[in-house]
């Protein structure tokens, strides 16, 4: 079955025009947001010892002690799987003998909410299956809602109802995420979602997607196994994110020819550049100067965080109050925009009720890819890059006052050459004591040389 976890997914993070559209993870200072110690799994026998909590910039277990989170991520983007196909329970068992201790695992609104209002029921069941597998095992459960390109009529997500894109041309891509920026029907679908058009019921895109989240946190509530509701995988603008990528590559060509002087590529041949193998190579080798790659991020902050700021934080306070109605106990997991994964600042602010006061469960989950991820290049991942990405992280977990967990990272091959860059970014994990789910599961990860660079005993 083409499932997670039997096929090596590509997460196609690495598109520099996508790349160009960072990340901000962690600091090389000791932030305190999870114990010095090595992650054990909860005992099988004894099952999950009561349900984990934020503290500051700590998750703590049932007993309140500090509690660093180590796991990986399971999911099925397969419609015609029904986005569980494939998943057994002996994977759970596998990955507790990993030495991890939770996943964090992929729902899908299409699958959730098939029409407008329509709950599928026998989705959640399944969806509870997994959990009681998982459980049974000694892991935590933090559900993602995924999606990428916004829709299942692009790649996975939100369902063909509530994508609203005019009938304009999708644009496929051989990096899946370019789509991004060369699809007119994904930034349209995402600009109505952005702006809670009503769906074909009249209802709001936004108000369905909060009201099934409702549902899940309804149906999870009593559930100490699930950490919390991760509200939305990689939030991504529309054409703001053309915006963006122009004055990036306009900042970039500035910075070359500073350099390089008429030699230097202007913002067009940088395009065209990014295109080609050879081409991407070179901008990549470019980008190993971390003052390059830190003044070419900085042009396209001002768009994202404008994002995060006028789009991003209220649809979140939007779901989060839909949640609160029923569940007022799980971790609310806030993801920045997908710009933060290669090293653009976030300005995400902490979730408050109406009355605005401070909601007490509430955590920050970047993502982490260097820009090398999907190509040739993978296995010579950038260190200075992936320290600048965990720096900043680190800087917005602080200013959150937040714990934090990197929801994804990794994608690398399952040979000896990807080992090295691997280590490294565990290490870094490590020096900020702070929780990690790799991506992602897949059973032949038991007999690669990668599994060693992932456990944490």
């Amino acid at each position: 079955m083409r499932t997670a976890i039997d096929k090596p997914e590509a997460k196609g993070r690495c598109s520099l025009a996508f790349l160009m559209l960072g990340l901000a993870l962690i600091t090389s200072l000791q932030l305190g947001c999870r114990p010095s110690a090595v992650p054990r799994p909860a005992s099988a026998a004894g099952g999950i010892p009561g349900r984990v909590t934020a503290s500051g910039t700590q998750f703590l277990d049932g007993a309140g002690k500090p509690l660093l989170l180590h796991g990986i991520n399971v999911v099925n983007k397969s419609k015609a799987e029904g986005y569980t196909g494939g998943i057994e329970r002996a994977d759970f068992a596998a990955i507790r003998s990993w030495g991890m201790n939770c996943i964090r695992l992929g729902i899908l609104w299409d699958g959730l909410e098939p029409q407008p209002g329509k709950i599928d029921e026998a989705y959640l069941d399944r969806i509870a299956l997994i959990v009681g597998w998982a459980k049974a095992e000694g892991l935590y459960v933090l559900l993602d809602m995924h999606q990428d390109l916004f829709s299942v009529k692009f790649s996975d997500g939100a369902p063909a109802w509530a994508t609203l894109d005019e009938g304009k041309p999708h644009t496929a891509t051989a990096v899946w995420s370019d789509a991004y920026y060369a699809s007119a029907a994904v930034q349209t679908a995402l600009d109505h979602f952005w702006a809670n058009s009503p769906g074909p019921d009249g209802v709001g895109l936004q108000d369905h997607y909060a009201r099934v989240w409702q549902r899940v946190a309804e149906r999870f509530r009593d559930e100490p196994a699930v950490l919390g509701y991760d509200l939305m995988n990689e939030p991504f603008p529309g054409r703001d994110a053309l915006r963006a990528q122009g004055v990036i590559f306009g900042r970039l060509a500035e910075l070359l020819r500073a350099r390089l002087g008429e030699k230097a590529p202007t913002p067009l041949k940088l395009m065209f550049m990014e295109g080609s193998p050879e081409g991407r190579k070179q901008i990549t080798e470019w980008l190993g100067d971390i003052e390059l790659f830190k003044g070419m991020l900085a042009a396209g902050t001002p768009i994202m965080q404008e994002f995060e700021r006028g789009r991003l934080m209220p649809f979140y306070a939007r779901v989060r109050q839909s949640i609160r109605q029923v569940d007022t106990n799980h971790i609310l997991f806030l993801e920045p925009s997908m710009s933060a994964n290669l090293g653009i600042p976030s300005a995400l602010a902490p979730l408050v009720d109406q009355q605005g006061r401070r909601d007490p469960q509430q955590a920050y989950a970047p993502h982490g890819y260097d820009i090398v991820l999907d190509t040739p290049l993978a296995a010579q991942a950038n260190d200075a890059r992936i320290e600048l990405i965990l720096k900043r992280h680190g800087e917005t977990t602080r200013r959150l006052g937040m714990p934090m967990l990197v929801g994804e990272w990794g994608v690398y091959c399952e040979d000896s050459s990807c080992v090295t860059p691997a280590r490294f970014f565990v290490r870094q994990l490590d020096a900020l004591h702070c929780g990690d789910t790799y991506w992602a599961y897949r059973r032949t990860l038991g007999q690669s040389p990668l599994l060693k660079a992932l456990e944490r005993r």
